[in-house]
């Protein structure tokens, strides 16, 4: 088992890829990369780097996908928002749904900017779908497939720590601070234990629930975790997780199929079962899975495209938009809002098949959002280059510490931010004047400059290590399986 996979594994419970180590030779032949850029970090001072860790200019070379990191950087930032916006403005219900829904946020197209929590989800599966089969796609296609199964030794190998790590210390922090009353807790079903150890032991036990597939395996695989209770915003771990093996497994038996047609047919038949079962998340496991091998199919066809470019850019935007609107899709989990309209998605929530099998029937829209949104970038040249920006590969390289910490920051001095400006404003819990606004912006820049420091932190100091015990761990098994045989 070597570490063939060249996957550089970061963020959000999915591996970027070193196509440079991974592909070479195939990106060489259809991509033409970027030339390295000149970072915009040579022209900030110092201290503004190092307060944000700021990625230096060899960080920020343009590989052929590069747009997935920043694609990835967005999703963060979108459950980011999705969740500190909630401090100010309750958005979740369409517009005019009923008489306190009268928000011009809530309106259609507008209120995906700040509901995009779930969409994102869907997203990150999709993208991990994407990046953790798109080597041994391309392996399999330019006759290489003797490589796939090392490969895919190494990732099922690691895959675990690399996820599990951050978020179990994470919830630790949780658990001391909450214990010693720093912030209330993140879950409203916390109820803290007579004493120190107690309260370590449970943690135990929770962790133990959160990591062993007797208690979570089942759940996983429908796409739905109960939420941990030292965290509720890291249930979408176990999902990844079992995501990830979920491709893993159906690059093992693809591997040999007779022709590339036959395994994107496969792939898409499998999609389409997963979602009438239920699971919209190895439903987008395996869509992003085909994406990546549809693209890697684009590389190699040099036939002529029926469509005109600029007509072609037209189809493409016009699939990237009703993404876009579909995002915006409100949460039917709740029983009520079946007796409530939806101005402006009242016609496609009728249109969500009766059939499935899913515990939010708005994953349906979500996911096909998310498949939308990734399969149209992969077509637009001209927006890739925006998700290839310093900006969004920046946050694509924090997006992972960004989702694991970004609530606990809030509880921990976000909420107490909040109260200085109202208090100093005198202004009232969603008071929605045009100061409330004001103080809202304010406070947005302070929190999300301090919560970009301590997520970029976390990226250096708790993820990237993780990433190395897994590739170290693996070695010494290798040195002890090799020197027993």
């Amino acid at each position: 088992m070597t570490d063939t996979t060249a996957i550089g594994e970061k963020l959000g419970g999915e591996e970027f890829l070193d196509v440079e180590a991974a592909i070479q030779n195939n990106a060489s032949k259809h991509h033409h990369h970027a030339p390295a850029r000149s970072s915009l970090t040579q022209q900030q001072p110092s201290s503004i780097r190092k307060f944000f860790c700021y990625p230096s200019p060899n960080s920020l070379k343009i590989k052929s996908t590069s747009w997935l990191d920043g694609v990835r950087g967005i999703a963060a930032l979108g459950v980011y928002i999705f969740h500190t916006m909630g401090c100010w403005a309750s958005l979740g219900a369409a517009w005019h749904s009923d008489e306190n829904q009268n928000s011009i946020l809530q309106m259609p197209l507008l209120r995906t900017l700040f509901v995009f929590g779930s969409p994102a989800v869907a997203l990150f599966c999709i993208l991990s779908g994407y990046v953790l089969t798109y080597k041994s796609l391309s392996w399999m296609r330019n006759g290489s497939r003797h490589r796939v199964y090392p490969s895919l030794a190494s990732s099922m190998f690691r895959r675990g720590f690399r996820l599990y790590i951050p978020p179990i210390l994470v919830t630790f922090c949780e658990m001391l601070m909450t214990r010693f009353g720093v912030n209330p807790p993140l879950n409203f079903t916390f109820v803290p234990e007579s004493n120190l150890f107690d309260q370590f032991i449970d943690w135990i036990q929770e962790t133990n629930r959160f990591v062993n597939p007797v208690y979570i395996f089942k759940d996983s695989m429908q796409g739905h975790v109960h939420d941990h209770k030292y965290d509720p915003v890291i249930w979408t771990i176990p999902v990844e997780l079992y995501g990830s093996f979920y491709c893993y497994i159906m690059l093992f038996f693809l591997a040999k199929a007779p022709s590339n047609s036959m395994r994107m047919g496969l792939i898409a038949l499998f999609a389409g079962v997963c979602m009438v079962l239920g699971s919209w998340n190895l439903f987008c496991f395996s869509a992003g899975m085909l994406i990546a091998d549809f693209n890697l199919s684009q590389g190699e066809d040099n036939t002529v495209i029926s469509f005109k470019p600029r007509r072609r850019e037209v189809v493409w935007m016009t699939i990237f938009a009703a993404a876009f609107y579909l995002a915006g899709f409100p949460s039917l989990l709740d029983p009520a809002v079946k007796l409530k309209p939806m101005p402006g998605y009242e016609t496609i929530r009728w249109l969500i098949p009766t059939s499935l099998n899913l515990t939010n029937p708005s994953w349906f829209w979500w996911s096909i959002s998310g498949v939308s949104f990734l399969l149209s970038i992969s077509q637009l040249p001209r927006l890739k280059k925006i998700f290839e920006t310093n900006l969004l590969q920046y946050l694509g390289r924090i997006s992972f510490s960004l989702y694991l910490l970004h609530e606990f920051c809030l509880l921990l001095f976000g909420l107490k931010i909040q109260s200085i400006l109202m208090s100093v404003a005198g202004l009232q819990p969603k008071s929605n004047t045009f100061v409330y606004w004001i103080a809202c912006g304010i406070w947005y820049i302070l929190f999300t400059a301090l919560v970009f420091a301590v997520a970029a932190r976390f990226e250096k100091w708790v993820d990237v290590p993780s990433v190395k015990f897994a590739r170290w761990l693996e070695g010494k098994c290798l040195k002890i399986y090799r020197t027993s045989r």
